[in-house]
């Protein structure tokens, strides 16, 4: 008589094909979290650099003052844009003219100070500064110059400039 090959996993094996996914998952996932806090970040500082380069061009293109206004207030941090050459607050609904971005879509971010930078329609110049925004266990700044010229500097999470 043949004797007839078994297919499949005997309940043992599956076990232990189980146990081996559940050790190497476990070492993997800490690093995948510091992969999504790094990402959060990078996105609210690009989005940020994007919008005061958007709020920059803006002023040339209408030929009018255009404000940004970054508001603190811990995880709860906001920016708006709005012309007219008044301020916003970010955080009240339809107060920004242009734009208004909540921070809280950016998770796990707060932003270190305030800062209202008003670009001139002329040359698009502004009053150099700029605002940090962080993570528990990263930060990067968003620089203005005088000039206008908008960068991103970290000193430790990769890709850009020091500080």
């Amino acid at each position: 008589m043949k004797k007839r090959g078994s297919f499949g996993f005997t309940l043992v094996e599956l076990i232990v094909i189980v146990a081996i996914i559940g050790i190497i998952a476990s070492i993997a996932v800490p690093s995948f979290q510091d992969m999504i806090e790094k990402g959060r970040l990078k996105e609210a500082v690009e989005s940020l650099k994007s919008d005061l380069m958007f709020a920059r061009t803006e002023a040339i293109k209408r030929s009018s003052n255009i404000n940004v206004a970054i508001v603190e207030n811990g995880s709860n941090w906001c920016y708006g844009i709005n012309d007219d050459n008044t301020g916003c607050a970010c955080g009240t609904v339809n107060d920004c003219g242009i734009k208004a971005i909540a921070g809280n879509q950016f998770y796990g971010t707060s932003v270190g100070a305030d800062y209202a930078p008003t670009f001139n329609f002329r040359r698009g110049t502004t009053t150099a500064g700029g605002a940090t925004i962080s993570t528990s266990n990263y930060t990067a700044r968003v620089k203005v110059s005088n000039e206008g010229r908008i960068t991103i500097c970290s000193s430790n999470l990769g890709g850009y400039d020091a500080c």
